[in-house]
């Protein structure tokens, strides 16, 4: 991960690429296809809940910025100053 305003995430999800593996993971977790919205939507959040926990577990400040003109990276060194955080490297 890297990067003050946002998390990236590098990977990907291959064997949801394809019909046989959406097929694999519906069965795993016991969802019908007529709730597979819901369901996304339910993980969708469960992630964000826990990420946002972590964020102000370790007393982040959030900040939603409405609008693609502002200028993140200006916002993110300026929060970053103000709490004092330095950039970190993780491996790989």
């Amino acid at each position: 991960m890297s990067g003050f305003d946002r998390l990236v995430f590098r990977g990907n999800l291959r064997a949801l690429c394809g019909l046989p593996g959406i097929e694999q993971y519906v069965a795993s977790e016991q969802v019908v296809y007529k709730d597979f919205g819901r369901h996304v939507e339910q993980v969708s959040r469960q992630l964000k809940q826990a990420s946002l926990a972590r964020a102000e577990g370790e007393g982040r400040v959030i900040q939603y910025l409405n609008s693609s003109a502002v200028d993140k990276g200006e916002v993110a060194c300026r929060m970053a100053a103000e709490q004092k955080i330095r950039p970190s490297r993780f491996p790989g």
